[in-house]
């Protein structure tokens, strides 16, 4: 959990939050600040803010931090101060509770929300590049990387019923027709693809060479290979059976 303070380029505090995933302290994430805040966040831009972290144990803790820090530095509205802050702090970190995230999840399924238009798609790809969002999603930084992550993964595909409903998602859309398989065959052959000639890097590059061969030789890669195998050759023999 972190008390994070938002400062303007000059190094003056405008808003003071708690939360319990660092993520919600970065500007770019600005639903649910007040309309002061936002106002602020607009005027200093949110690549230029600076972000002061304090860790804390507890939510009594961060709470007491909050009051403490809103109250030293003083709000606009309260005429003491540079804050942004509505309130004195103290409130702690919001968890829903399971009514209203199954209020939240109708609201959501409903096809004329706003988070469907063209503007906040838009909205949603551009962040979707930011350098900070792709390096969380990048690598070993890929949540689905995780094994609890892959592993219930693999559980919700093992499903029948899940199975079956994301096959019929996609039976009869023109990306899986056999007309754009064709088309993106004949893509991939084409001579002015540039990936028919990106294999003569991927073969030549040393770092590339290194990285295979290492990746070769890892305990858990030689194992997967050879359970591999294994499970080939028993198919194998049950064929010849």
């Amino acid at each position: 959990m972190y008390i994070y303070i938002w400062k303007d380029a000059n190094g003056t505090p405008f808003y003071v939050g708690f939360t319990k995933n660092k993520r919600r302290s970065n500007p770019r994430n600005n639903g649910g600040r007040n309309w002061l805040c936002k106002q602020k966040l607009a005027e200093v831009g949110a690549d230029r803010v600076i972000i002061e972290l304090r860790p804390v144990s507890s939510v009594e803790e961060g709470a007491a931090l909050e009051c403490k820090l809103i109250e030293e530095i003083g709000r606009v509205q309260t005429g003491t101060g540079p804050l942004t802050n509505l309130k004195s702090g103290g409130e702690g970190t919001h968890t829903p509770t399971p009514e209203h995230r199954e209020k939240l999840r109708q609201a959501m399924l409903d096809p004329n929300h706003p988070v469907r238009s063209e503007e906040a798609r838009a909205l949603q790809r551009k962040r979707m590049q930011d350098p900070d969002v792709r390096a969380l999603f990048s690598g070993d930084a890929n949540p689905a990387k995780r094994p609890e992550v892959r592993e219930k993964i693999k559980a919700k595909w093992a499903d029948p019923k899940y199975r079956a409903m994301m096959t019929a998602k996609k039976v009869g859309k023109p990306i899986h027709s056999e007309e754009e398989r064709r088309r993106r065959r004949e893509r991939l052959l084409s001579e002015d693809n540039p990936m028919r000639e990106y294999h003569k890097v991927l073969n030549t590059d040393p770092t590339i060479a290194a990285k295979r061969a290492a990746t070769l030789r890892l305990p858990e890669q030689r194992k997967r290979q050879s359970d591999a195998m294994k499970a080939y050759w028993e198919r194998k023999r049950a064929e010849k059976a």
